[in-house]
């Protein structure tokens, strides 16, 4: 007796989520017997791409995986994460959809569903190795594809990559896909003329967010679920990030989700939510705080500063990975890593001024950057350190400003520094001022396109005004001595 179409979903197990269900394809026959076209792709079918499985390849916590020791999980497992997460809120959302389509059509529940878990499976799928590392010192080197949908010009970044993965890429079996998991036909199943357009992954996955009139507008008012106030993202990868790491937070996701609809305005959160959502970004913040900004954790990444590039232009040349995207594919960290240890052993060494990109070489220098790197043996260590909180516009530059003085140093230390000067090759010289900053709720006029806060009374109060207690940017600003 064929099975049920839709038994047809795998159950993945998931230390955050539960149980994470993925669709797999029905069997011509299987199809038939339900009524059905036959199936010509399924979702383990994306998540068995060349391109969705490189990112068992890619860390989810970069450099603090070095610092907190179980913190070894990839951009993969938090794509899935953050794929079921997306498929729960739009599923929570579809009844409320019609408030803002100002009588546009709203297609089925399935495909709304499968849409934003699509998206939200690929947010990631451009990263390369050490992800936002890679980011701030390989893709920012170069611009963006131009897109009429955004003025001026932009570096490249991820998000841009992820947006061409999906369409040139992916998008044939984007296109395939035709249902969302689960056992309710008439609920899970696309319309017969229904299939997803990869162009609106691309759209969802976009940073910063594109404005483009010509996208469904149900598309556009879920948009904010990939990119606002809190995200289908960062639902999972604060919960995932504090679990691998044994930092104990306490987020009620599911209180905010249950107070949170589609109004007129698009994504809404009634006052009752509110509580939820301060506990949320006080989570994220801390775990900014405690785990990202880490002292050990920028410590590393100043030493990553002095290797990465000349490590990635050895690997995988000087274009830009648009220009060679199936070569990206490719380029992930268990290729880096292997090649820095083999590099840190003294193999491929090129003499100064010899190695050409791409022919795997690197100089003496580099090799030694990254046989600390490995044995976790940082070469900048703190020497001062403040924290901050402060409004947009207000940015606390006394506090940089003393920071980079030697002056402020205790004598020894400064004595100490000036002893070393001379075989000092720190990219900042012998002291290093680190910034890091974390946006910690968005600002009120970007909030305001974003999420709409309604209280009882039925008034709209600015975000700040909803979490006074949720500063807008916190900062650490450390000054590191190089030691050696």
């Amino acid at each position: 007796m064929p099975r049920h179409p839709f038994a047809a979903v795998n159950l993945i197990s998931d230390p955050i989520h539960g149980y994470v269900e993925l669709t797999k394809r029905l069997a011509p026959d299987e199809a038939a017997a339900a009524g059905l076209p036959a199936e010509d792709a399924a979702e383990d079918d994306l998540l068995d791409s060349a391109w969705v499985q490189r990112l068992r390849r890619i860390s989810q916590l970069q450099s603090a995986r070095w610092v907190f020791p179980t913190a070894e999980h990839s951009r993969f497992t938090h794509g899935l994460g953050v794929m079921h997460e997306a498929g729960v809120w739009a599923r929570s959302l579809y009844p409320t959809l019609p408030a803002a389509m100002d009588g546009a059509p709203l297609p089925s529940e399935g495909l709304v569903v499968e849409t934003l878990r699509v998206a939200g499976l690929l947010h990631d799928v451009g990263h390369g190795p050490f992800a936002h590392y890679f980011d701030d010192r390989v893709l920012a080197a170069f611009p963006a594809p131009p897109d009429a949908r955004r003025p001026g010009v932009k570096s490249l970044s991820h998000e841009d990559l992820s947006q061409l993965i999906i369409e040139r890429e992916l998008g044939p079996l984007i296109g395939a896909l035709r249902r969302a998991p689960g056992n309710t036909p008439e609920r899970d199943a696309f319309a017969a003329s229904e299939s997803i357009d990869a162009r609106w992954v691309s759209f969802l996955v976009s940073k910063p967010a594109l404005v483009d009139p010509s996208m469904p507008r149900w598309v556009q008012v879920l948009q904010p679920l990939l990119s606002g106030v809190f995200t289908v993202d960062n639902l999972d990868y604060v919960r995932r990030d504090a679990f691998f790491t044994g930092v104990q937070v306490g987020i009620d996701v599911e209180r905010l989700r249950r107070y949170a609809y589609i109004g007129p305005d698009g994504l809404t959160l009634y006052e009752s939510g509110v509580p939820a959502l301060e506990g949320f970004l006080g989570a994220r913040l801390l775990l900014y705080l405690q785990v990202y900004f880490h002292r050990t954790v920028r410590a590393i990444d100043l030493d990553l500063g002095e290797v990465f590039a000349p490590s990635i232009r050895a690997l995988f040349g000087d274009r830009s990975p648009v220009e060679r995207l199936a070569g990206y594919a490719d380029l992930d960290e268990y290729a880096l890593l292997h090649q820095a240890a083999r590099w840190s052993r003294g193999e491929d060494i090129a003499a100064a001024g010899t190695s050409v990109p791409g022919d795997g070489r690197v100089e003496a220098a580099i090799a030694d950057g990254w046989r600390g790197i490995l044995l976790r043996r940082p070469r900048w260590h703190v020497d001062a350190e403040v924290r901050a909180e402060y409004e947009a516009g207000a940015f606390p530059q006394a506090v940089v400003d003393a920071l980079e003085s030697a002056a402020s140093a205790p004598q020894a230390v400064v004595d100490a520094l000036e002893a070393a000067a001379s075989g000092a090759t720190g990219a900042s010289g012998i002291l290093a001022v680190d910034l890091a900053s974390v946006d910690a709720r968005l600002p009120d006029a970007e909030a305001a396109r974003r999420l709409t806060i309604e209280r009882r009374d039925g008034s709209h109060p600015a975000l700040s005004a909803a979490l006074p207690r949720i500063p807008g940017y916190a900062l650490i600003a450390r000054r590191y001595r190089r030691d050696r």
